[in-house]
């Protein structure tokens, strides 16, 4: 995953993170509906990423729940989702799945949100944790191309010298460049 993401660890379902630990304190909190976390990170090979609603009154209610756009756009990256939720007296949490689509091409890493919303007149519930962001990390780094030696002597009497290009940091999909040479003048 390239190394600005070695300190993240998976947890839960597969290839997804929950970054409950990293957010702070919220301070605008919503007294009837929340998000567990306010930030999710998932591998685009997991396939969907459980979100965690919970019920702050633990009584009866229905609430919608939908993706909003950001970098990642449907159904280029994940699936849309909008749905009401219905909550039974003294349920305390719900946990939906949203798919996250898997291709074959590398883009940086991708973000959309989840927010919960008053289904009676569609506007988003009041507080800060009724919004969470979801960020989708790509697997498929091409990597890097790169020449083996930055200096090769070779004599003009020489017929060819070999030129042997690497690929370092990534192995997924074809990568390729184009090579020119150039002659040296004598100064």
């Amino acid at each position: 995953m390239g190394t600005n993401k070695e300190f993240i660890k998976l947890k839960g379902s597969k290839g997804q993170v929950d970054h409950s630990n990293d957010a702070g304190k919220v301070v605008n909190e919503s007294e009837v509906a929340c998000f567990k976390c306010l930030h999710y990170s998932v591998t685009e090979s997991s396939g969907t990423v459980e979100i965690t609603i919970l019920n702050k009154r633990q009584q009866e209610m229905t609430i919608g729940v939908r993706t909003v756009e950001d970098t990642a756009t449907s159904p280029k990256y994940f699936t849309r989702y909008e749905e009401e939720i219905y909550f039974q007296p003294r349920d305390t949490e719900k946990k939906i799945q949203i798919e996250i689509i898997d291709d074959d091409e590398w883009n940086p890493d991708l973000d959309f949100f989840v927010e919960i919303y008053d289904i009676s007149n569609n506007e988003r519930l009041s507080g800060d944790d009724t919004k969470c962001k979801v960020t989708i990390l790509d697997e498929d780094f091409p990597g890097n191309i790169g020449f083996e030696a930055s200096e090769i002597k070779a004599h003009k009497t020489w017929d060819k010298v070999d030129v042997v290009v690497t690929r370092s940091e990534g192995c997924d999909g074809k990568i390729a460049c184009m090579i020119k040479t150039e002659p040296l003048t004598e100064t």
